[in-house]
């Protein structure tokens, strides 16, 4: 595997990254929870949103050139 497979490998499994920390903290907050933690409605707050929805940006913009890479990569290899 070469470097542009990987980083087009990495762009991917970072952009689900935080899909997968917000469904993960939307599960959470709707788990029910007694005793000493409480019973109130909990919801995610814009602070703890901003982590990951700025990585998923960064990741998002990185992919289109993560893939033009891989294919100039391969173009070159053909010839």
């Amino acid at each position: 595997m070469n470097k542009h497979a990987l980083r087009l490998i990495l762009v991917i499994a970072c952009l689900l990254l935080p899909i997968m920390a917000l469904l993960y903290g939307i599960w959470d907050f709707r788990r029910p929870k007694t005793g000493p933690v409480g019973d109130g409605e909990l919801h995610l707050s814009f602070f703890q949103l901003l982590p990951l929805f700025t990585t998923f940006l960064i990741w998002l913009l990185n992919l289109p050139q993560a893939v033009s890479r891989y294919r100039e990569h391969r173009a070159r290899k053909r010839r």
